[in-house]
């Protein structure tokens, strides 16, 4: 079990320093989640935690990374799987992944693969959907997407003026929030709901609750400190954000219904 914290940025969950042997999977966890959710603070807390090694195995730059390396043709979505959850299941036996509702959209593979098979599924959402909203918006338009400055995609079409384009962003994560709890009810799979402002502030319970459900035992795994609430946003970016939550508060007020 881990006995350092390593608080690592999700690019270098692709190096091959997280390869391991070959083992079999004795027991899965699926992260459910949306942009800018917590889910990488939930997924090094996991690592660093001994439940295994989580990350977006679907991401383009991951799964492109990960299949030159291991030799897998491109679009061979059931070597990937295979290949995913052998090398990355941990000690333990604990194989974990995190996807998105996109990732769903574009390898439905992963239903019977990793949903439908999972021991347990969280589903980890943000109460706060403008806050959310604004957040993505911050990392679509600056590709600022983690705790440090490593750049990361940016569209760019976006901006940090506001504008609607917070509350369709909002609108986005609603459905896709509902899309996850159906497609998780409809599985029958064991499943547990994670608020994000419950979570950051008790990272060990969660931690408990995750090695409770699939069955491990004290000395299978360990908790690591918490991580604390670390923004590396550039000033001017940091007051980018504050005008826009202001705005995107105002607007959803504005359109309420009376």
């Amino acid at each position: 079990m881990p006995t350092t914290y390593r608080r690592m940025h999700h690019d270098d969950l692709d190096g091959p320093s997280w390869d391991g042997p070959r083992r079999d999977a004795r027991r899965r966890i699926l992260i459910c989640s949306t942009p800018r959710s917590g889910s990488y603070l939930l997924c090094r807390q996991m690592i660093n935690a001994g439940l295994g090694l989580p990350t977006e195995y679907l991401r383009h730059a991951t799964r492109t990374a990960l299949s030159e390396r291991w030799s897998i043709e491109a679009g061979d979505d059931a070597a990937y799987f295979d290949e995913v959850e052998a090398r990355r299941t941990s000690v333990n036996g604990v194989f974990a992944a995190k996807v998105q509702w996109g990732h769903y959209q574009r390898h439905r593979g992963l239903r019977e693969r990793w949903l439908d098979r999972a021991d347990l599924i969280v589903f980890l959402y943000r109460h706060d959907l403008i806050a959310q909203a604004v957040s993505w918006q911050v990392s679509l338009a600056t590709g600022l997407w983690s705790f440090d400055d490593t750049p990361g995609p940016r569209a760019a079409d976006v901006t940090l003026e506001p504008s609607e384009f917070t509350l369709r962003l909002a609108a986005i994560l609603r459905e896709h929030n509902r899309a996850w709890n159906a497609l998780i009810v409809e599985s029958g799979r064991p499943a547990l709901a994670v608020r994000y402002e419950t979570y950051v502030g008790a990272q060990a319970d969660l931690l408990r609750e995750l090695a409770r459900r699939v069955g491990l035992g004290d000395g299978d795994w360990t908790v690591p400190p918490a991580e604390e609430r670390d923004n590396r946003l550039p000033a001017e970016v940091e007051e980018a954000r504050v005008r826009l939550l202001a705005h995107a508060r105002n607007a959803a007020v504005a359109q309420a219904p009376a």
